[in-house]
């Protein structure tokens, strides 16, 4: 089972990964103004363990889509058994719940714990949210700016709630590129190609604003470069929906880093 942990890594995705612990690291920190060691570790966890609950139950559930979109991941592949992933979905689930319980307190320990339910509500009966169009990139979007919104506060929210304008932006965009897995599980009829360009740009210019009338100003970074490929991308037409996920997604983490770092430069 050890040997297999690499594999059951492969379940995640590095991505949410990265963006989960830089929103909640970066909330924490800018939110109260000071570095903790604890914020860190509280960083970490959320990365490590509720997020990785969420994507391990999605891809255990998502075997059809990915049969289709990503037959190289571990699950359609064969290089581990749907068996073994239950297994590391209950040591998730159980790290999840023992590590929120010891970490947190008051409201954001419910606030943790809500992550865990949004990942079975998206994936499991009665709700199985990912297959309800709209509510499937809402709560997608929702979920990567999560972190920040638990860990800043109230008095953080208009930079987070910034952060999850361009989030939904960017999550707009996921469905172009697994079209195919999804028809064959019977999700329901995606956006065009158009609707999905001007409702994307939409959410990025309305966070681009957002962020420009908070004190986190160099944030607007986030939606502007965004924003910059998604135009070039679209009128360019070279593989647009099958490429502009995962470029906007690497855009937005270079960007997210470089505005901590001028961030943390400024308030040196």
């Amino acid at each position: 089972m050890i040997r297999k942990i690499p594999a059951f890594f492969k379940l995640y995705r590095a991505d949410v990964l990265i963006l989960s612990f830089l929103a909640f690291f970066a909330g924490r920190l800018l939110g109260q103004g000071s570095f903790s060691p604890l914020f860190l570790v509280q960083s970490v966890f959320v990365a490590v363990f509720p997020y990785n609950f969420v994507y391990t139950l999605n891809s255990i559930t998502d075997v059809v889509e990915d049969s289709a979109n990503k037959p190289w991941r571990p699950l359609p592949s064969g290089v581990i058994s749907r068996r073994d992933a239950v297994l590391w979905l209950l040591f998730l689930a159980f790290g999840s719940i023992a590590g929120t319980v010891v970490l947190f307190d008051g409201w954001e320990k419910i606030l943790v714990f809500l992550i865990l339910l949004f990942g079975v509500s998206y994936s499991l009966p009665p709700f199985v949210l990912k297959k309800r169009g709209f509510f499937a990139c809402f709560f997608t979007g929702v979920g990567i700016a999560y972190p920040m919104i638990v860990a800043g506060g109230l008095e953080f929210f208009p930079c987070s709630g910034s952060l999850l304008l361009h989030v939904l932006g960017v999550t707009a965009l996921k469905d172009l590129s697994d079209m195919e897995g999804d028809t064959l599980a019977g999700r329901k009829k995606h956006l065009t190609l158009t609707q999905t360009f001007v409702l994307s740009s939409v959410m990025m210019l309305l966070s681009a604003a957002g962020f420009l009338l908070t004190p986190q100003k160099i944030a607007v970074i986030l939606p502007l470069s965004s924003l910059i490929l998604l135009f070039y991308s679209f009128f360019s037409g070279k593989n647009f929906e099958k490429k502009i996920y995962g470029r906007i997604i690497l855009t937005t983490g270079l960007a997210a880093v470089a505005a901590l770092v001028v961030l943390a430069v400024l308030s040196v």
